[in-house]
């Protein structure tokens, strides 16, 4: 926004969304997935309650019409929720396993409140993975998880790729041994930090606020990345669960230009407001 003070031309911000949508929901596909990770997770589909915690689906929506009539979809919901909630619950106990990390136990739960909860869970474990990581790199927990995460890879990258290294100076074997070792150890922290960056896009209620194959695919898509990671494997690219349209929204005009008496007054707020304004606008395209 400082350019402004010395650029004549006026700027604008022009949102615009992108979204996906399957013309036919590839509701096989995504059974198939479902059924594969809840096998490597060690559920078992013949197994797993008839009547779970979780609450009924929202009233039907036009684009899913047949959600709350449905038994099928009812239970494919039920199965994707014990599949988050279990997962949500191993890495639980992985972090207060190995790094004693005072995480809410599944006990917390109340019947009723399972979305709310699941979102407490996330956060606290959330930040939990990055306290770890923060840990070993020596950052002080600021900001937002994206903040967060983008300072533990900043700090990661630096021990892999070091300045000191780069130069045409012999380096002994030894010293290019612990270096190795530096960088492995860097990497192993980082692991964490891409765990949450998956997390990040998680919520109790995103299938629920609208239950649609999109967003139950997606939400499918990202427990899946979360297994892929925790096996060591890297989760992309990403299966294709069917043929796609791609959407695009543009939003309304938002002046940068009239924001500059304000800038000058109070420049961290005129930043933080913008952004906001901004994150609402692409938020309410999606």
């Amino acid at each position: 926004m400082r350019a402004l003070n010395v650029r004549p031309e006026a700027v604008t911000l022009l949102p615009l969304g992108i979204t996906y949508t399957y013309p036919t929901p590839p509701w096989p596909q995504i059974d198939r997935w479902l059924e594969r990770l809840e096998v490597e997770s060690g559920l078992d589909a013949n197994l797993l309650p008839t009547n779970h915690l979780a609450s009924p689906l929202p009233t039907a929506t036009d684009l899913e019409p047949n959600w709350q009539t449905d038994p099928a979809m009812q239970r494919r919901y039920q199965r994707l929720l014990i599949l988050g909630e279990h997962l949500l619950s191993v890495m639980e106990a992985y972090y207060h396993r190995v790094y004693q990390m005072p995480l809410l136990s599944e006990g917390t739960i109340q019947t009723g409140a399972v979305d709310t909860d699941l979102g407490e869970r996330l956060e606290t474990l959330r930040n939990a993975a990055l306290q770890v990581a923060e840990t070993y790199f020596q950052l002080p927990p600021r900001g937002n998880a994206i903040d967060r995460c983008r300072r533990i890879e900043q700090a990661g990258w630096e021990r892999i790729f070091r300045q000191d290294l780069a130069t045409e100076q012999p380096v002994s074997t030894v010293a290019r041994g612990l270096a190795d070792r530096e960088a492995e150890e860097a990497d192993l922290r980082m692991w964490h930090m891409r765990l949450v960056e998956n997390f990040v896009a998680v919520t109790g209620q995103y299938v629920r606020e609208r239950p649609t194959a999109e967003r139950f695919a997606e939400t499918l898509l990202i427990l899946r990345d979360i297994v892929c990671l925790i096996e060591g494997e890297n989760p992309y690219p990403r299966p294709k669960l069917g043929p796609q349209v791609a959407v695009v929204t543009v939003g309304e005009p938002i002046s940068v230009s009239d924001r500059w008496p304000t800038y000058q007054a109070n420049r961290k707020q005129a930043i933080a407001q913008l952004t906001a304004d901004l994150q609402t606008a692409l938020e309410g395209m999606i």
